[in-house]
């Protein structure tokens, strides 16, 4: 089963050499109990850990069931020394921060095998070693025999050729001492079972065979095994297989053990990570708040289209179906028709005001992406209004009745209230028909309202008394000058601006005030606003009617298209600087959040070098437990493996750290802002509760996958000097 054929071992320090093995050629059969016997310092340890592949020979060759080892490579030898190979050592070497379940199924899990299976027979096993009651305590809560009845657990639960005990009973007490021998001398009976002992009364009581070492000799031997020839077999080369999610979840073991400093390492790396999601949440905000504040500022159009009625009849339109004749254009989305209307407030609850004007308008879009821009929204709980006598007063209109600024206050006075407004108006008074004489004018003298002049032409002008009402109907006085009265055939051709002088009101309920501080317009129902009287624009066929559109991206770029696609109208372009503006805050914001993210690095990467330096403690801390993986078969690769997984779970917990503290702190934040800050607010943007802190989702992810890669990074050094240790220096902590 097992050859040694000249092994010499020599051991060199600082180029001054110690021969450990000199010439050792032994055989080793299967099923019986052998003991090593020798004093400290014989060269027994050097033997058990040649034959487990542990140490290598200087010279010499070993043969286990035909294969040359000589010719083994690393991947062979973890291979063989997790299938072939049980080891039993002195101190127990369980990993501390394994439960003895998973001590146990460490072994198994090097072979690829899956969790509930691993589980079953780590089970088994332990029950067979009459430990199983201890399954999920961690190894310090253990005796000494339960210790060890564990490590002889974890050695047979691969059913590996060959169990190598090493001074196995040396930490015990001398009953536990018989139980772990008498156990050993069981298991013996299916295996070969190699130990290593100074006790002679132990090896004559329980060993089948003892081999005395003295000084690396090989001094006397029971049943010698010699001269006997092998047949050299091809290496048939097999893998161990460590699955990733085992390492993964070996790593989280022992960051559960170390929980405070891997917490302390992960919160070194989320404040670095927090600092930058808060900039970057800080300047997001800033972009959102002060682009939505500009939004609402500028309400102008792109386009301005003027046509006049003679245009409008050719197309045998009127003003409304023109309206979606323009909306048909894929290019537009949306036009608002501008009656060039205003609105005088004479009363607030019954209460005379003085002369306060602003124009009216309607809500003439749905796009709900771009209401903000187009006709604003209504501020805190108010609404648009639905009824031809509700109106949504702009906010200059707003203040302008009590000379406050605040908008909270003014829609706290407002609410609710009844407003009169001036719905019609007289015309001016149109001096210029006392310039010129025509046929439809003529004047006479004046004598009173009831008394006809003489020779007034009744067949061309009608009754006097007609004449008298329709005069005071448009301009609530009679044409009169320098006691002459003059009379027209056709009023409609004297209509003229509207006069500052009411002729009409109507009592409108107040819904809301707009939060836009520049849209300048009070918004009604479109009904309504249709059927008042328009300002002057002219009259008959010669009436201007202008249609504020809003284009699309595409059609801004192609302005020039419309004036070909509506010849009827004038267009007039309307300049509009929000883009500009907001690209200057984009630079602006940018830069400044460029600036201190350099200097936010510097934590970052003094984190990550805190990382490094507590991760290559951790590799000369943990150097006994990488000896004990790698004794049980994990490659290197699988070491390299475990501690980067490590590094990059840190990293994962610091990103989600990082992301918690932000969430606080940004809540927090915000909070404090709106209270410290809150007039400010106010009068700048309407609301006191905006949030000039707002995190983007893209940047929390980013963050995470910045830690990790970091952590990962960072870990990788560490890892790699984790992996080149070889199993015997890591056990003996070199």
């Amino acid at each position: 089963m097992i050859k040694l054929v000249g092994i010499h071992k020599i051991y060199e320090d600082n180029n001054i050499g110690f021969l450990a093995l000199k010439d050792v050629s032994l055989d080793f059969k299967d099923d019986h109990f052998v003991c090593v016997l020798g004093k400290s310092g014989s060269g027994k340890t050097t033997l058990l850990n040649i034959i487990g592949g542990l140490d290598t020979p200087s010279t010499g060759h070993m043969v286990i069931n035909g294969e040359l080892t000589t010719k083994f490579n690393k991947t062979q030898w973890d291979y063989f020394r997790n299938y072939k190979i049980g080891f039993i050592f002195q101190n127990f070497s369980l990993i501390e921060h394994l439960t003895v379940l998973d001590n146990v199924m460490l072994s198994i899990k090097l072979q690829g095998v899956k969790e509930e299976e691993a589980r079953n027979r780590a089970k088994d096993m332990l029950k067979r070693v009459h430990i199983l009651d201890q399954a999920d305590k961690l190894p310090k809560k253990l005796s000494g025999g339960q210790r060890q009845r564990v490590a002889i657990a974890r050695a047979l639960v691969n059913n590996p050729d060959v169990i190598l005990a090493d001074e196995p009973t040396g930490n015990l007490d001398k009953k536990t001492s018989k139980e772990v021998l008498e156990l050993l001398k069981e298991i013996s009976q299916d295996k070969l079972v190699i130990m290593v002992t100074h006790s002679k009364k132990i090896a004559n009581k329980y060993a089948d065979r003892i081999i005395e070492l003295k000084d690396g000799i090989v001094l006397s031997d029971t049943k010698p095994y010699l001269n006997e020839r092998v047949h050299i077999l091809k290496p048939n080369i097999k893998h161990t297989t460590f699955r990733f999610t085992d390492k993964i979840k070996h790593a989280i073991k022992n960051i559960r053990m170390k929980k405070w400093r891997s917490f302390l390492l992960a919160l070194g790396l989320a404040i670095g990570v927090t600092s930058y999601v808060l900039i970057d949440g800080i300047s997001n905000g800033i972009k959102i708040n002060v682009k939505k504040h500009l939004v609402g500022q500028v309400s102008s159009p792109d386009l301005s289209f003027h046509v006049d009625g003679t245009q409008l009849n050719s197309l045998d339109k009127d003003a409304d179906e023109y309206v979606d004749y323009l909306l048909a254009n894929d290019d537009i989305k949306a036009v608002r028709y501008d009656k060039n209307l205003y609105a005088n407030i004479i009363e607030v609850n019954g209460k005379k005001l003085s002369f306060q004007q602003d124009s009216l308008t309607y809500k003439f879009t749905n796009l709900k992406d771009e209401e903000l821009r187009l006709i604003g929204k209504p501020y805190g709980d108010g609404t648009w209004p639905s009824k031809n006598n509700e109106i949504l007063l702009s906010y200059s209109y707003a203040s302008s009745l009590y000379e406050i600024d605040n908008i909270k206050t003014l829609w706290s006075k407002l609410k609710g209230a009844n407003i009169t407004i001036a719905s019609d108006y007289y015309y001016q008074f149109p001096y210029e028909i006392y310039d010129f004489n025509s046929e439809i004018f003529q004047s006479y003298p004046y004598i009173d309202e009831e008394t006809e002049p003489m020779g007034y032409d009744q067949e061309k002008f009608g009754s006097y008394s007609q004449q008298v009402a329709t005069q005071m109907n448009y301009y609530n006085q009679l044409l009169i000058r320098d006691n002459n009265i003059y009379f027209c055939t056709d009023y409609d051709l004297l209509k003229n601006y509207y006069s500052s002088e009411v002729k009409d009101s109507k009592v409108y309920y107040v819904v809301g005030i707009n939060d836009s501080t520049q849209i300048n317009s009070s918004i009604i129902t479109k009904e309504e606003y249709w059927n008042l009287p328009s300002s002057y624009r002219g009259h008959g066929e010669n009436i201007l009617h202008i249609f504020d559109v809003y284009l699309t991206e595409h059609g801004k770029n192609h302005t020039f298209e419309m004036n070909v696609k509506y010849p009827e109208a004038r267009i007039v372009g309307v300049p509009n600087n929000l883009n500009n503006t907001s690209m200057a805050i984009d630079i602006f914001v940018g830069i400044v959040q460029f600036i201190i993210s350099l200097i936010l690095i510097v934590s970052v990467v003094t984190a990550s070098f805190m990382l490094l330096m507590v991760l290559l403690i951790s590799v000369m801390e943990r150097s006994r437990e990488i000896g004990i993986l790698r004794s049980l078969g994990a490659t290197r690769s699988d070491i390299l493996a475990v501690f980067v997984s490590e590094s990059a779970v840190i990293g994962f917990y610091a990103g989600i750290l990082g992301i918690i503290l932000s969430i606080v702190l940004t809540f927090g934040g915000n909070l404090f802002i709106r209270y410290q800050y809150k007039n400010i607010l106010e009068e700048t943007f309407n609301h006191s509760n905006i949030n000039l802190i707002v995190l983007k989702p893209i940047s929390c992810i980013i963050a995470v996958i910045i830690c990790i890669l970091l952590a990962m990074i960072f870990g990788l050094f560490p890892a790699i000097k984790a992996s080149k240790k070889t199993p015997i220096n890591a056990l003996k902590r070199l």
